[in-house]
């Protein structure tokens, strides 16, 4: 395997149907034919940075070293927001700076953002409206062609993070917790881990009381809805052969409650 054989993933809320991803690829093999384009995902839904963070959170850890990760859910590309890539770990991200790279700062504590300002490595002219194209993809490229992460910008030190839901007492028999993501079952993906759970208690979400707590998908009864530990080791609300985000209206964000019994 040569030098400049590396592996680039793809994270967007780009889609399906257009032109955008496969504009991306091109420039990057454009660079380095070399590439191993792997799709994290494109169905991020539009502009939702934090459901792009979670998604992103759950799939580079599987990756390995010297991958880069390029991620662009991006709502205010054009404007002042700044352009980032992190080295984190033995892997590196390029994104928007506006909290995409939040659960990835969190986590890998040694990790080091920069400014990307090298407009040298960047497609001309650069559009105002798809910097996924013209700023992050070859800058994606040229790091996969081993140029130094120093060399694109100064460090920056406080890059942009939302705030992560955490756990919280509001009553002694009563805890505060929340929707951290939505999968394509509509299965709701909680903060809550197996461990964080009183027994006996029931979880209040949407006015919904749940009460059946279960090891598999499989054990709950068609159309039943139940709680169930998920594979990124947080609980999940789901409703057998349905979606528990349709029938309870919730997104990424809304508060759930832990009612001790």
């Amino acid at each position: 395997m040569s030098s400049s054989t590396r592996i680039i993933t793809l994270l967007t809320d780009f889609g399906l149907r257009d032109h955008y991803v496969s504009a991306m690829k091109g420039v990057m093999l454009g660079i380095n034919p070399e590439l191993t384009l792997v799709d994290i995902s494109h169905l991020v839904p539009p502009q939702d940075i934090q459901s792009g963070a979670f998604t992103l959170s759950q799939a580079y850890p599987y990756f390995p070293p010297r991958t880069i990760h390029l991620a662009v859910v991006d709502p205010g590309v054009g404007t002042s927001r700044k352009a980032i890539a992190v080295a984190a770990g033995d892997q590196f991200f390029v994104a928007p700076d506006n909290g995409l790279l939040t659960y990835v700062l969190e986590r890998e504590t040694g990790a080091v953002a920069y400014e990307i300002n090298a407009r040298e490595l960047f497609r001309q002219p650069v559009s105002a409206t798809f910097h996924g194209r013209d700023v992050f993809a070859p800058v994606a490229a040229w790091i996969s062609r081993d140029t130094p992460i120093q060399r694109l910008g100064s460090v920056l030190n406080l890059p942009v993070r939302f705030a992560i839901p955490s756990l919280t007492r509001l009553q002694h028999s009563l805890l505060r917790a929340a929707i951290l993501a939505v999968d394509q079952f509509g299965n709701l993906v909680t903060n809550l881990k197996p461990e964080d759970l009183p027994r006996p208690c029931k979880i209040v979400a949407g006015r919904r009381e749940i009460t059946h707590f279960r090891a598999t998908f499989g054990e709950g009864s068609p159309g039943e809805m139940f709680v169930v530990p998920g594979s990124a080791g947080y609980l999940e609300i789901v409703v057998r052969n349905g979606s528990a985000a349709a029938e309870l209206g919730l997104a990424p964000g809304a508060p759930i409650d832990v009612v001790v019994q």
